[in-house]
């Protein structure tokens, strides 16, 4: 898969009221942390962000386009509007080839449909893991699949896709649980019993 790529360009420091404006034409404010070269301040497209996080998430692996200079940057973190659910702001990491680096990525389950039924459903307690890695090494998705709890009582970390992987270190503990199955009829028997508790 070829890695994504992200325009931004230069931006001034600057009030709220330029960036208020800003953010109403679709652009965003963000910063740039560079080894050696201090912190950038930069715009970017609001609609190329959320199309780039909503196919790989947060600690992505992508192309900088800074005003034509092209460099590897991972997306450390964002911020978003806690009522519109709209980007507010990004903050972006370049990358070292030869420096390992530390990030979480979301976990995405794949075959949910095949295991769960109306009265079966695959809970979810752990949604992202922390790895370390080269840059180059940095995984597209960090994937689980769910037909794996057939065989067992619940899904962990070395379920994980990067599991056997020699150049990916996983820093969370491999035997955390990541989901399991819950059956319909005793979470509501659970949320009975913790009503009647309050009466």
């Amino acid at each position: 898969m070829s890695t994504p790529m992200l325009k931004v360009s230069a931006r001034e420091a600057t009030g709220k009221n330029k960036v208020s404006k800003d953010r109403k034409k679709g652009t965003i404010p963000g910063v740039v942390y560079c080894k050696g070269q201090g912190t950038k301040l930069i715009y970017l497209n609001a609609k190329e962000m959320e199309k780039l996080l909503s196919h790989y998430g947060i600690g992505t692996k992508i192309t900088l386009d800074f005003d034509g200079e092209k460099t590897y940057a991972i997306i450390k973190e964002i911020q978003k509007n806690t009522i519109k659910s709209n980007l507010l702001h990004a903050d972006l990491q370049t990358l070292d080839e030869n420096e390992k680096i530390k990030l979480s990525m979301p976990i995405y389950i794949l075959n949910k449909e095949k295991v769960e039924s109306s009265s079966e459903i695959l809970q979810s307690q752990l949604s992202e893991v922390e790895i370390q890695t080269y840059p180059k090494y940095i995984p597209d998705k960090i994937e689980l699949d769910a037909t794996k709890i057939r065989e067992k009582d619940s899904l962990t970390v070395a379920d994980l896709n990067i599991a056997t992987n020699e150049n990916i270190e996983i820093l969370n503990d491999m035997s955390s649980v990541i989901a399991t199955i819950v059956y319909a009829s005793k979470v509501q028997e659970t949320e009975e019993e913790t009503g009647e508790s309050f009466l």
